[in-house]
């Protein structure tokens, strides 16, 4: 169990790295366009880059959903914990599990839900760049399934080590 929460955790770590770039890429080309868009042309030079907003935007799709399977690992989504910290350890334990297990129900809907869209995206292409949709909508399915993996790993990863769930990922928990 240890070898594959490791191997998961080096995983999420390459993913975060790819983040990071893909938030650097989305910066670089909202700064391209904010230049094209209003500095260029406030000197009386008009060009356009329409590429740059379609760029961000699917690259933001990315981003979202990866990022969010990574925070399944790290327990940092948002969520409303007042009570199942309220309520003693034992019964708080097994609610969080629960919720955990109705997440991963969810996102497996999810992924359901979105094949459709990637088979649909096959046959279309972006209006600018002239890229296969089916690459952006691949984000949800990809970044549920990481969820899901992301989200077992954490259950295990806490009943292996008998940790109390509802305290992982709060900085300020003492276990």
């Amino acid at each position: 169990m240890r070898t594959a929460l490791a191997l998961i955790d080096r995983i999420n770590a390459l993913i975060a790295r790819l983040v990071g770039i893909a938030l650097g890429v989305i910066v670089v080309a909202i700064a391209i366009q904010i230049l094209v868009r209003f500095v260029l042309t406030a000197v009386g030079i008009n060009i356009s880059a329409p590429w740059t907003e379609e760029l961000a935007r699917f690259v933001l799709v990315w981003v979202i959903f990866l990022g969010a399977a990574v925070g399944c690992r790290r327990a940092q989504l948002i969520a409303l914990e007042f009570v199942v910290r309220a309520l003693s350890p034992l019964p708080g334990q097994a609610l969080r599990y629960a919720t955990m297990s109705l997440c991963v129900a969810f996102f497996a809907l999810l992924i359901w839900v979105s094949l459709p869209f990637v088979e649909m995206g096959a046959t279309e292409t972006s209006p600018v760049m002239q890229i296969p949709k089916h690459w952006v909508y691949w984000a949800m399915p990809v970044g549920t399934a990481l969820m899901i993996v992301n989200t077992l790993a954490l259950m295990a990863d806490a009943w292996t080590t008998g940790r109390d769930i509802r305290l992982i990922g709060d900085p300020e928990a003492r276990e």
